[in-house]
């Protein structure tokens, strides 16, 4: 008779959420450079994507009226593409309004300047002072590991920069803002993905359920 093997899962490593306290940890860090700062803030106002925030340009930006203009690269190939026009709340209008201000002339709201100009570098990006998603990913970590603020957390399972839209839209919904209204700034099709993002920001509190146990013995 064949012995029965036991196979044992492996638990997955599953990245933990962010805390207010631990993001602004890394923001107000003096190590953190002040282009990274304001992509945090700009995607944790905003809740666009990654991609969308590094090539945000400065024309869709109207100060004026208070406006600015996004087209999520993920939903372009929706049957119904989402273009959002978003009216600035204070928060989003600041990192924005510092973003115009800045002295380097880049055509993006988020931009740096290189320490080094090679050709190759610069053949491969838009502009010489872009960010590409994976320079801010990779810059985050090192930011955030620099600031000491998950380190009680093991290396595998510390937040990354996607996990920033997610606290958002957390944060969004602790200010009694619509599901809807979040939704939308989001770009999601469907509710479910919105609360997908919403969870997992509070530990979640055991619920007694209230029963009898009348036996008569």
């Amino acid at each position: 008779m064949a012995e029965l093997t036991l196979i044992k899962k492996k638990a997955e490593k599953k990245r933990q959420r962010h805390t207010l306290a631990g993001l602004m940890t890394i923001v107000d860090a003096g190590t953190t450079p002040i282009w990274l700062k304001r992509a945090f803030r700009l995607a944790l106002a905003s809740l666009q994507r990654r991609d969308d925030i590094v090539s945000w340009l400065k024309s869709a930006v109207d100060l004026e009226n208070n406006t600015i203009k996004v087209s999520p690269g993920k939903t372009q190939g929706y049957d119904k593409p989402i273009h959002l026009q978003i009216k600035m709340g204070q928060a989003l209008r600041e990192v924005v309004s510092e973003c115009m201000r800045s002295p380097v002339a880049s055509p993006y709201l988020i931009h740096y300047r290189p320490k080094s100009r090679k050709r190759e570098q610069i053949a491969a990006k838009d502009h010489w002072t872009s960010v590409t998603p994976n320079y801010l990913s990779n810059e985050f970590s090192k930011a955030r590991d620099a600031a000491h603020a998950y380190d009680h957390i093991t290396a595998t399972e510390r937040p990354t920069s996607h996990e920033i839209r997610a606290l958002g839209a957390w944060l969004y919904e602790q200010q009694n803002f619509p599901q809807e209204y979040i939704q939308a700034l989001m770009g999601h099709a469907h509710a479910k993905m919105t609360k997908h993002y919403q969870d997992g920001h509070e530990e979640k509190k055991i619920e007694y359920v209230e029963v009898s146990a009348g036996l008569t013995l």
